[in-house]
């Protein structure tokens, strides 16, 4: 089993976290926008009674399950073939962490008004704070559409740490003549993509010094790549992949550590590391041959597979240079501490 998921935060937390920056806008005549205020009042208030009374957080957080790690399962497919029972097992396992994790983030912002990190965190609260979830804030919100004891709005959110924007939908629910209710909410997964690529980008940011470093060491000039058969039995298939690299480095090089990175038509990666090893390999320009088998349960692969390469959707990416001195430089995989 691959590690635990990372999740997001529930969209009712997110909504509190942004509500007070919005409190003058114009809107606040139509009924059920005044009663999300109210939900600011009550968080304002540290009322955590009348918050609950105002929102369904349990109907919320399923939502967020639901659309949150049906989305992370499915890009681990582009990875791992899974089967359908399979799909819910991993969904059916992580669910209970997701909302567990999820409530107790929005009673910690109900009682101390941002959500507090400390000591050693979790892989989820190590995310939440990777993901500067106090820094959201509401942009705007559409006037809602009221159907007699029933309405939907959306709300846009900024987060102003990552710098990325993101659209979520509201259900309401009528409770009586002067308040609305909070039923559900959907458009998670908008968070999620929106996260996703602030978060990559920030990373690329960090390791940007590394991997000049790497390319000192290691560049990779071009590369050239064939389909050829795979499996006696003609299952898969093998890409191979001839790499033209220069090599410069002063010290003994013990081996180089990559990915091959195929882009789908949809935009989504699969992902094959490598090895290359270096040990006593002369310096200079040559050529280093790595494979990766085409997996035809991998979406990225079956295109290759059934469409043949190209060459622009295909890269290739240094992320360790190790020296036979014990020392390495090394990109990282997630945002450190």
């Amino acid at each position: 089993m691959k590690k635990l998921l990372l999740i997001t935060i529930p969209i009712i937390l997110i909504f509190a976290l942004g509500i007070g920056s919005f409190r003058a806008y114009n809107q606040l005549k139509n009924m059920p926008i005044k009663s999300m205020t109210n939900i600011q009042d009550t968080i304002d208030q540290r009322d955590a009674e009348n918050f609950y009374k105002l929102v369904d957080i349990d109907t919320v957080l399923e939502n967020a399950a639901e659309e949150i790690l049906t989305a992370q399962i499915n890009s681990e497919l582009n990875s791992t073939a899974y089967s359908m029972q399979e799909v819910t097992n991993v969904y059916e396992q992580r669910k209970p962490e997701f909302i567990s994790t999820a409530k107790a983030a929005v009673n910690d912002y109900i009682t101390n008004g941002r959500v507090n990190f400390s000591g050693t965190l979790s892989p989820t609260q190590k995310w939440l704070k990777d993901s500067e979830i106090n820094s959201c804030v509401i942009k705007n919100i559409s006037k809602p559409k009221v159907k007699e004891n029933s309405a939907t709005s959306k709300v846009e959110f900024y987060n102003q740490s990552l710098l990325f924007s993101f659209e979520l939908n509201f259900a309401l629910e009528r409770i009586d003549q002067s308040q609305w209710k909070i039923i559900g909410a959907s458009g998670f997964e908008n968070y999620l993509v929106g996260l996703n690529r602030a978060l990559k980008k920030k990373l690329e940011r960090i390791n940007a010094p590394v991997r000049n470093e790497m390319k000192d060491i290691f560049l990779v000039k071009g590369f050239d790549a064939k389909v050829v058969e795979g499996d006696e039995y003609g299952f898969s298939r093998t890409m191979k992949v001839a790499i033209k690299a220069d090599v410069k480095s002063e010290k003994n090089l013990s081996k180089i550590i990559g990915r091959i990175i195929i882009v789908g038509k949809d935009g989504d990666e699969g992902v094959t590391p490598f090895e290359i090893d270096m040990a006593y390999k002369p310096k200079g320009l040559q050529t280093f041959n790595v494979d990766k088998v085409l997996n035809p349960f991998v979406k990225q692969d079956a295109e290759a597979m059934k469409h043949g390469l190209r060459k622009s959707a295909i890269h290739i990416e240094i992320t360790e240079v190790d020296f036979m001195d014990g020392t390495n430089l090394k990109q990282f995989d997630e945002l450190p501490e």
